[in-house]
């Protein structure tokens, strides 16, 4: 078109002539600015549209889990301190894959898994077996929750992301699933391991950059971890602090990227991860394969490592977001229930106070240290009042942060804000 208005003006007077190319490109450049740049294109964020928890049938109390650390013949020098480790835990149940804990539970035909020697001594090919065994059905059980709740087909689904710490088999969990689902035989696969607590945080992560980047597709990431086929006694505070805590669950849920415009109002998406290495706590967390089963050791300076080093982990994580966020800005914490002392000393950390902290401790008391599914517990918890805050009329939460922490020790976390 242009072209076309020079020929006309051909032979013009040349300050006419500039005027009118002028003239032209100014048209020609709002033309691109309403037709190309009138209407911006909305972001898409990662949703969690379908959230679901599970456990085992096994709910052990920590005075029943007592009485059979006591009798285990590898406590016999440690006997005089069990009771304060597991009545200063803060937790009143939780819940196992095997009836060994629940002598009086146990259903018909499901015998107890260790010897009845009470010396917990089994080759780790063994529990992982079992840990095969009892994981399958749970696992497919909270993922067709969490699908259910989505409302989606299956053949939606195009990543699946399976996040374990306690097994580790070859085909695993993920092949399994695809079967027990029906998922596409063409759905893409990630697993992660040996994460730990944080676990959850990087199963987040492969789901969220799968979502963004597949717009139309949903990811389904699920945690699931039975640690008591990993119990050990062997004569260790260390072992008997992780029976005292650590338990059996499973988490679920289905992701997709979602406009503001596609979501109901008080949407929570997740709109930023952030992780840290702390330095010199390598002894904070380790985890190892050994004959007779994948252990945990906790350093006792694991608390100080927290409580150190929280503070400058979120208000990295907030600049990385807004340079004018603080802490007062966030209105729901989602701390990883990894046991009293952790808890505490993320509060201590952070300034937060009980009541902020207050479905962490929640979970801790039920369920408690499930590995990398329990935030996604505590998660579950934020999201149920927020819905009913919601239906009530009322504003609902607009920031928060959830974390957990890895093997190194590492900090790792989401933060969910409100889009709409």
């Amino acid at each position: 078109m242009a072209s076309e208005i020079l020929l006309l003006l051909k032979g013009t007077d040349p300050s006419v002539l500039l005027g009118a190319v002028t003239a032209v490109l100014a048209i020609a450049i709002l033309g691109l600015f309403f037709v190309g740049g009138s209407k911006k294109e909305e972001k898409r964020y990662p949703v969690m549209i379908g959230m679901a928890t599970g456990n085992p049938k096994y709910k052990v109390t920590q005075q029943e889990a007592l009485q059979i650390a006591l009798k285990a013949k590898g406590c016999e020098n440690i006997r005089n301190v069990l009771d304060r480790v597991y009545s200063n835990s803060r937790i009143t149940t939780r819940y196992m894959a095997i009836p060994d804990f629940t002598p009086t539970q146990a259903k018909d035909g499901d015998e107890n898994f260790f010897p009845n020697d009470n010396t917990y001594s089994l080759p780790v090919q063994q529990r992982l077996d079992k840990y095969k065994e009892v994981a399958v059905p749970l696992v497919s059980d909270v993922c067709r929750k969490a699908i259910a709740q989505a409302g989606i087909k299956l053949d939606t689904i195009g990543k699946l992301v399976v996040v374990s710490s306690t097994g580790f088999l070859g085909p695993s969990l993920d092949c399994e699933l695809i079967k027990e689902l029906k998922l596409p035989r063409n759905t893409d696969r990630s697993l992660v391991g040996f994460m730990g607590c944080a676990a959850a945080m990087n199963g987040y992560r492969i789901a969220m950059d799968y979502v963004k980047a597949h717009p139309g597709k949903n990811a389904l990431m699920v945690c699931v971890e039975i640690s008591s086929v990993h119990t050990t006694f062997k004569d260790s505070i260390n072992d008997a602090i992780l029976h005292a805590i650590f338990a059996d669950g499973a988490a679920a849920c289905v992701l997709a990227a979602k406009k503001p415009s596609e979501c109901p109002k008080g949407t929570l998406a997740i709109v930023e991860d952030h992780g840290w290495l702390m330095e010199g706590t390598e002894d904070g967390i380790t985890l190892a394969i050994n004959d007779d089963g994948i252990s945990c050791t906790l350093s006792k300076y694991l608390p100080q490592y927290i409580a150190k080093n929280m503070g400058g982990f979120v208000d990295d994580f907030l600049k990385k977001v807004d340079k004018n966020l603080t802490r007062q800005d966030v209105d729901f914490w989602a701390i990883h229930p990894g046991g009293r002392r952790i808890i505490e000393e993320a509060q201590n950390g952070l300034a937060v106070t009980e009541q902020q902290a207050a479905d962490s401790w929640a979970v801790l008391d039920t369920y408690g240290n499930m590995l990398s599914p329990s935030v996604m517990f505590v998660l579950d918890r934020v999201f149920s009042r927020h819905k009913k805050m919601l239906a009530e009329g009322k504003e609902g939460y607009k920031m928060g942060l959830a974390f957990s922490f890895s093997p190194g020790v590492g900090a790792e976390g989401i933060m969910l804000r409100a889009i709409n």
